[in-house]
């Protein structure tokens, strides 16, 4: 019946028009009725703009706020990446200082190495533990213990090690369905002498669970992106469960000031074509080049929600003045209209 609809409406609308100019030309021809509309169409459209405008200045004072908000769980976010780099730091030096991890690196013993790495990789609840020997060979990893003998002396982390510095990295890695970033620190092993005989580096992933919790302290949403793409995130798919990622983010602003400028993005933005007021802040790796972005933002359904009262009380008081208005309008015009004749 679509063809049927588009036809009754354009009738409606046309039948409409016709009335409403028949109606203007008899008004038109009494002086008190010009007046009495005259002094009621000046008050309608002041007060219809005094409400437009009202109403325009409160939603976008109301998006302000709500971007200076974001600073506060902007800074949660930042803590807690923070935190989870000292973690992983502390951990990871502890580890290097293991008698038992220095003296089967000295021994470049790699079924010993296997064997301690993979117990602490359960007790200390880490994603990766990785031990190189002096010249960056790959003496075991923890969650890969079939794969070692490979070189590592270009990782920048292992690089920083093996030359007595600690080191520290947000770390993207790819994926099947979506990327992965890592927090990841280095250390260097070093002997009795106190001379470096190869590296150890940790890693923790950062996942659903950490972007839960910052919704769980700021209430907000919140993804990383490795790239553009998304790698955790706290939105939820149609089934409640499956979350969205692996999405790309490809906001043309956005990449060019937070991926290629390095500088945090605010405004609204559409994430999964809902209009969000959010933030984006980059990610950088030891070497200060940029891996990623996190996100944190608020649906604008929601800020609009929070001003709805106060636009249903601007537009309610300004519909009981009007009203009131027309009182006036009509003795103003009639007295005038008197004068007049």
């Amino acid at each position: 019946f679509g063809l049927i609809w588009y036809i009754e409406h354009a009738v409606l609308v046309v039948s409409v028009a016709i009335l409403g100019l028949w109606v203007w030309q008899y008004l038109i021809t009494r002086l008190q009725s010009q007046l009495f509309m005259i002094f009621t169409g000046t008050v309608l459209a002041v007060f219809l703009l005094t409400t437009v405008s009202f109403t325009f200045l409160l939603i976008n004072n109301i998006q302000n706020e709500s971007l200076s908000s974001l600073v506060t769980p902007t800074n949660v976010l930042n803590y807690s990446l923070n935190s989870k780099k000292d973690e992983t730091l502390s951990t990871t030096e502890s580890l290097a200082a293991n008698p038992d991890i220095i003296s089967a690196t000295l021994a470049k013993d790699h079924k010993r190495l296997n064997i301690l790495v993979q117990k602490l990789l359960e007790t200390k609840a880490k994603s990766s533990i990785l031990v190189t020997d002096e010249s960056g060979q790959v003496l075991s990893r923890a969650e890969e213990p079939d794969r070692w003998g490979d070189s590592l002396s270009d990782d920048p982390l292992t690089r920083r090690a093996l030359v007595g510095l600690e080191g520290i990295s947000v770390v993207a890695q790819e994926s099947i369905l979506a990327p992965l970033i890592y927090i990841k620190s280095s250390s260097p092993v070093r002997d009795a002498n106190k001379n470096i005989i190869g590296s150890l580096t940790s890693g923790i992933l950062v996942d659903n669970a950490f972007v839960d919790g910052i919704r769980a302290a700021t209430g907000l949403d919140s993804a990383i992106y490795a790239g553009n793409t998304r790698a955790a995130t706290t939105f939820l798919a149609a089934d409640g469960k499956s979350r969205w990622i692996g999405v790309k983010e490809e906001n043309p602003e956005i990449k060019n000031q937070v991926l290629k400028k390095g500088q945090t993005f605010k405004g609204s933005v559409s994430v999964l074509n809902r209009p969000f007021i959010g933030a984006y802040s980059p990610l950088k790796d030891v070497d200060n080049e940029i891996v990623g972005m996190i996100f944190i933002g608020k649906s604008q359904s929601s800020i609009l929600l929070s001003a709805g009262k106060s636009i249903e009380l601007t537009f309610l008081v300004a519909a009981v003045l009007i009203s009131l208005s027309i009182i006036p309008s009509y003795f103003v015009s009639r007295y005038l209209s008197k004068q007049l004749s």
